[in-house]
């Protein structure tokens, strides 16, 4: 098969509080699906819990060590999450367009997370609590989430307001963004608890990120899972919690395909 075999290598990129070498089941078996259908895939190998800036220098250096092993001049960028900022920062900051075709985001905090700066202001200690929360899920999972809230806080609406203004996006490459969204508490329990409180401030969200906040570039659309309770944040990339939390017949996989299918019909 042949859907996937773009011009330009694919390289996914996870977000916070893990790691590819920690944890090779990130993105459970969707690379695998990917190379079934031709793409050559890599990964992008940044830090589980450093702030965004050193993680975009992490990116740029294997990403240009990818270009090397590929003999290729550029890739195709797939992120989710916080590593959508990062990816970001290292292409318009740190000079890695020279090295990227395409740069696709899914759940990114693209306009931050108001929840979080609204709960700094008036309710620092259940921010403070949900924090720990979900560096408890990120540990359970096999996970190494960032040792304090300052990493967290990058996702900020406050935060991301001047990261915007600071990182332009550069003209020689193409964004395009998904979002996510849950249709019921139900769908990911892990998540409700955040994601009520982002819907009475932000509206419809992934239990993190909203779908205004993930817009960026060519938005793509809604992405609501195979379930009908929708999808989480975290199971948009492979549910990798406890088994005792995963959902059943969850797969992504076409998802992954179709986008990478539609970057090779561009060109890409």
């Amino acid at each position: 098969m042949n859907r996937c075999t773009t011009k330009y290598p694919i390289v996914l990129i996870h977000g916070i509080g893990y790691s590819d070498e920690e944890n090779p089941d990130y993105w459970g078996p969707v690379p695998g699906a990917l190379r079934e259908e031709g793409a050559r895939v890599f990964f992008g190998c940044q830090s589980a819990e450093s702030p965004v800036a050193e993680n975009a220098r992490q990116l740029r250096e294997n990403i240009e060590n990818i270009c090397k092993e590929a003999e290729t001049d550029k890739v195709n960028l797939i992120a989710h999450s916080k590593g959508g900022i990062e990816a970001r920062y290292m292409i318009s900051v740190l000079g890695g367009d020279r090295f990227t075709a395409s740069l696709t985001t899914i759940a990114t905090p693209h306009w931050g997370i108001s929840a979080i700066d609204d709960m700094k202001t008036k309710k620092p200690r259940l921010l403070s609590g949900l924090y720990s929360f979900f560096s408890l899920i990120t540990r359970m999972a096999g996970g190494k989430p960032p040792k304090d809230g300052k990493v967290y806080d990058q996702m900020s609406s406050d935060y991301m307001k001047i990261f915007n203004e600071l990182v332009p996006d550069s003209p020689g490459v193409y964004y395009q963004s998904y979002a996510c969204r849950m249709k019921t508490p139900l769908t990911d329990p892990a998540f409700s608890p955040f994601g009520r409180i982002a819907e009475k401030t932000e509206g419809a969200n992934d239990g993190l990120v909203t779908v205004e906040s993930a817009k960026w570039g060519e938005f793509r659309g809604v992405y609501t899972g195979p379930s009908a309770g929708g999808i989480s944040h975290s199971m948009v990339c492979g549910d990798r919690r406890p088994l005792s939390w995963k959902r059943k017949n969850l797969d992504v996989c076409e998802f992954y395909v179709d986008m990478v299918a539609r970057l090779k019909s561009l060109g890409y």
